[in-house]
């Protein structure tokens, strides 16, 4: 399947909203720009295959001077053309994209209108020199020795003093050679408009951006009361969402978060690790202990939300594409080998990448971050929750219990920094505020830890005969 008939395909059938698809690439349309440009082309004897022997005679030369280290090589007499992206700076702000001014431009003898040393065939020399000749130079635009550093001079220009026109400078001058430019209007339709549709996809993520921050800001404070853990009733019901956030961040949907994987990821991985998630929800039942309906909408806002994300990831990617497609279409039908230098005057905007980091970050903060997670609050020796925590000096956090056993054991020195803050720790390193946050987020996991020091602090002190022999110790 042809990628045209391929994009038109997604853009109707994957479910976009209409003001995504009026925004996107349009492909057709720019392909007709390119079969025009090839017809103009064609009546001044310019095939891609004739434009393909000058663009050699280009790259040989600028090969050459980069082998041989020269910053100011002397013009290369072979060298007849340029084809360059000039813009008119016309636009109203540092975001919109200029308009495009592309130039063809031939050295030609300035009283025959000759090409100047194009190895080509006769016909397109004579239909070039025709072009010249024949309309006395007055519809081309002249590089004159006295105004090589100022604006090109156009018959358009003259009447129409507001078109303002970027400077360009040729180069050296080639005595008794003027450059001259073939007139192309469909060029200049083609990057105008290209460069119009990215402004629009430009100003569609920054639009959906402020829309799904909305969205995200309205299901936090939704959210606040189903996940209060003052409230008797939801103690349950935060033991739910934890456990449904700690699945949705192990799963790293949009963003790798291990050594392995630790880089965006695009639509379809994405679409793979989000059906995970589903899937891993559904499986364990979580859903279903979600008896009220304030618990089943919040949840249902939340999903759509990474539907959106991900829509929105797919949706820059096969724009994306889709500009990589028409730019190499561009240069195979006209030779004229602009699909590396059109994305550095014109850089896509990563609809894609930009929109799902900047919206994730706010799932995380608004949303799952309400609910703290419990590794966040474990002892790193024990790897349980930290029952009367102890901060030591250099500020990491044990539960007393395992500072008791470090001090017992004469471990002066922290196990994660190696400082000597273990030997001096006292009832004086308590950190109460923390012991009363856990107490209120983790009441479960706090009362068994307790139970648990209890029972060791027994063994302890009678011997294993106290109780069974503890698996962790």
């Amino acid at each position: 399947m042809k990628f045209g008939h391929a994009f038109a395909q997604s853009l109707s059938h994957e479910g976009y909203p209409q003001e995504w698809v009026d925004s996107a690439i349009g492909y057709s349309q720019l392909k007709k720009c390119i079969n025009r440009l090839t017809q103009e082309l064609a009546d001044v004897g310019l095939s891609p295959t004739a434009l393909s022997q000058l663009l050699k005679h280009v790259e040989d030369f600028n090969a050459a001077a980069e082998q041989h280290h020269d910053p100011d090589p002397d013009p290369d007499p072979d060298r007849p053309f340029q084809y360059i992206l000039a813009r008119d700076g016309s636009g109203s702000s540092p975001k919109e994209h200029t308009r495009f001014q592309p130039k063809l431009l031939f050295y030609v003898n300035e009283l025959t209108g000759e090409l100047h040393s194009a190895k080509i065939d006769e016909d397109t020399k004579r239909k070039l020199q025709m072009l010249a000749v024949d309309t006395g130079l007055a519809h081309l635009r002249v590089f004159e020795e006295s105004d090589a550093e100022s604006k090109v001079i156009t018959s358009s220009d003259t009447a129409n003093p507001a078109n303002p026109i970027t400077p360009f400078t040729p180069g050296a001058r080639r005595k008794g050679y003027r450059m001259v430019e073939v007139p192309l209007s469909s060029d200049t339709e083609f990057f105008t408009k290209l460069a119009t549709e990215l402004s629009g996809l430009e100003a569609l993520q920054e639009r959906e951006e402020k829309r799904m921050r909305s969205q995200i800001e309205l299901l936090g404070k939704q959210m606040t009361p189903l996940t209060d853990p003052d409230r008797r009733a939801n103690r349950k019901i935060i033991a739910v969402w934890r456990h449904i956030f700690q699945i949705y961040l192990e799963e790293g949907i949009f963003f790798g978060t291990t050594e392995q994987d630790h880089t965006a990821h695009d639509a379809e991985k994405a679409r793979e690790r989000f059906q995970d998630f589903c899937n891993k929800i559904a499986t364990t039942g979580l859903v279903d202990q979600f008896k009220k309906r304030d618990n089943l909408a919040a949840l249902t806002a939340f999903m759509n939300i990474n539907r959106e994300i991900l829509q929105g990831l797919r949706f820059g990617e096969i724009n994306h594409t889709a500009m990589q497609k028409i730019l190499k279409k561009f240069d195979k039908q006209t030779a004229l080998g602009v699909k590396t230098t059109f994305p550095k005057a014109i850089a896509y905007p990563s609809f894609s990448s930009c929109l799902a980091r900047a919206v994730c970050a706010e799932v995380n903060t608004r949303i799952v971050a309400r609910v703290p997670q419990l590794d966040d609050y474990s002892c790193p020796m024990c790897m349980e929750v930290n029952w009367r925590p102890v901060k030591l000096r250099c500020e990491h956090v044990f539960c007393i219990r395992c500072l008791i056993i470090m001090q017992t054991n004469k471990q002066h020195r922290c196990p994660l920094c190696r400082d000597l803050t273990v030997v001096d720790a006292c009832s004086d390193n308590l950190d109460l505020e923390l012991a009363k946050f856990l107490k209120r987020w983790f009441p479960d996991e706090v009362k068994a830890k307790q139970k648990y020091n209890e029972r060791m602090a027994g063994v302890d002190q009678y011997g294993e005969v106290y109780v069974e022999q503890c698996a962790v110790m």
